[in-house]
């Protein structure tokens, strides 16, 4: 199976009672809508003789749509939801009302199991079972799809039974996922409201893979810098081989600056984005030293995560990218090249995309808060 490949159709039955509540129009342009908790991000692609067409992109903070600061995290009412998207669409200036929408990873479970080598319809018996091990809820409070992870020979999984790093024989790689029906009754209420046709729903994590990765066959670190916490997945031969959350975002390191220099928070964070791990501008000589143990805590964690599985699967992950708002931290690039010892660079989704030249340093310093968003539409101009 060609790399990446069975993304396209990984979520196809996955809510498929969406697709019959709207119609299938074929649409010239798409939209792809990234609802995140300090931030909404909204592209619009277009498709034209072969090319990918960048039309228009925009972004809101959810903060003042909950009575916070910018760049504080809130989890925001439907009410206030609905309000800061059509803000959002109107000040992006989005024409279309066909898209896909993301499903944040925090309403969601993503998870690899060993199961028996069975047959299909077998299969599908045993997984609701066996996922009762991994979701802390009622199996009938979220929606469960699966997939086979193929097996290359030179993909070794290796546990305390199997020391040589050999396929375990009788048993196969599940690539298991799980939503929480909240989160997808939510999200067809918004669209409803807003009398948007959002056929495709899509996990975060599968959007970032596709705008950011490039058909690479090796193992991959995928690190997501929200606002609360730090989103990570392993990429190995294009398949989410570990989901991982870390427990620190942006939003922690302004508070940081915010106790450090004992200003309000929206001071904090305006410094943050000014002077982050490099500059020491007078009065503000001690941001570095706010800032930096976090950011060393998450990367040495996420160094911890890779470091499990090389040993676990016999495979070197020789790649980070960093995506997310939190990403375009000054000095971030140094500071986690040191932490986990392989290059780091930032995604760049926009690079699928075309738009005016102009634009091109604009859209390089955008593109890790925008990986999500053009995931979305990417896949919307695939299958909408």
């Amino acid at each position: 199976m060609r790399a990446l490949d069975f993304f396209k159709d990984l979520f196809n039955n996955l809510l498929s009672d969406l697709t019959k509540t709207f119609s299938r129009q074929k649409s010239d342009s798409v939209f792809g809508l990234d609802i995140g908790l300090s931030s909404v991000k909204v592209v619009q692609l277009k498709r034209r003789r072969g090319r990918v067409i960048l039309e228009t992109y925009g972004e809101l903070a959810t903060g003042p749509y909950g009575g916070l600061a910018v760049g504080q995290a809130v989890n925001l009412t439907l009410d206030n939801l609905k309000k800061l998207v059509a803000d959002l669409f109107k000040e992006a200036n989005i024409t279309t009302k066909t898209g896909v929408m993301s499903i944040p990873s925090r309403s969601s479970l993503i998870v690899d199991i060993d199961l028996p080598e069975v047959d299909d319809d077998k299969l599908a018996s045993i997984i609701p079972l066996e996922a009762r091990k991994y979701i802390p809820v009622a199996i009938s409070e979220v929606t469960l799809d699966w997939l086979r992870i193929p097996s290359p020979a030179d993909i070794r999984t290796a546990n305390e039974n199997n020391p040589e790093g050999q396929p375990i024989k009788g048993l196969t790689k599940i690539l298991l996922v799980a939503i929480h029906n909240d989160a997808i009754k939510n999200h067809q209420t918004l669209a409803k409201d807003l009398e948007l046709q959002v056929p495709i729903m899509e996990i975060e994590s599968f959007s970032s893979i596709r705008s950011c990765l490039h058909n690479d066959l090796n193992a991959t670190a995928l690190i997501d810098l929200g606002a609360s916490s730090s989103k990570m997945a392993i990429i190995d031969r294009g398949v989410i081989r570990v989901s991982h959350t870390i427990n620190k975002g942006a939003q922690d390191l302004s508070m940081a600056v915010s106790r450090s220099l004992s200003v309000p928070f929206e001071k904090a964070e305006e410094i943050k984005r000014e002077v982050g791990l490099v500059e020491k501008p007078e009065n503000y000589d001690n941001v570095e030293s706010a800032i930096s143990p976090l950011v060393e805590y998450i990367f040495a964690e996420a160094e911890h995560v890779v470091i499990k599985y090389q040993k676990e699967n016999r495979r070197v992950v020789d790649k980070f990218i960093l995506i997310g708002g939190g990403a375009v931290l000054k000095g971030l690039l140094a500071i986690a090249e040191q932490e986990v010892g392989v290059p780091v660079a930032f995604g760049q989704p926009f690079n699928k995309t075309e738009a005016p030249a102009f634009l091109s340093g604009v859209l390089t310093e955008a593109g890790p808060s925008f990986a999500v968003a053009i995931g979305l539409a990417l896949r919307g101009l695939e299958e909408i």
